[in-house]
């Protein structure tokens, strides 16, 4: 299932602030920096499953994701 803000925060609340933040494909030995965070407004859940490679349009719709680019 999808995750949301809400659980994200939960996990890494106890963290220091200087943390690294970075994103990579499931079961990848490397990670990438992040580019941008961006906040999308109208965006549409596709698939809430974690197997779906676009789960969210980002547009056309009504709900609001954060989008890690990298």
């Amino acid at each position: 299932m999808a995750q949301t803000l809400r659980d994200f925060l939960k996990q890494v609340e106890n963290l220091p602030p200087d943390t690294l933040l970075c994103v990579a494909e499931v079961d990848e030995a490397f990670a990438a920096h992040v580019e941008e965070i961006e906040i999308v407004e109208d965006a549409r859940t596709q698939n809430r499953k974690v197997e779906g490679t676009e789960a969210v349009e980002l547009g056309n719709g009504h709900q609001r994701v954060v989008v890690i680019r990298w």
